[in-house]
């Protein structure tokens, strides 16, 4: 009788532990994918950066937007 309460014991902690080694895994595998999401996420504004720049200094060039919104737009988009 006491053996086989014992083995159900042994199934059950291991069972657990499998359990909880899989939600471990689950964690792991979801931070890393959110990290390399994040980190796509925030090189494309930079690859845009450029871009932003050169537009806002057409539109200075022509006269559409005055030296203080330059400022404040260039300083927006950070400094090249």
């Amino acid at each position: 009788m006491m053996g086989g309460m014992m083995g159900g014991v042994m199934i059950w902690g291991i069972l657990l532990l499998l359990l909880l080694a899989a939600a471990v895994a689950a964690v792991i595998v979801l931070a890393v994918r959110a990290g390399r999401q994040g980190a796509s996420t925030r090189s494309e504004p930079a690859a845009d950066s450029g871009e932003a720049h050169s537009v806002l200094r057409k539109r200075f060039a022509a006269g559409e937007i005055d030296d203080e919104e330059y400022q404040r737009r260039r300083t927006a988009l950070g400094n090249d």
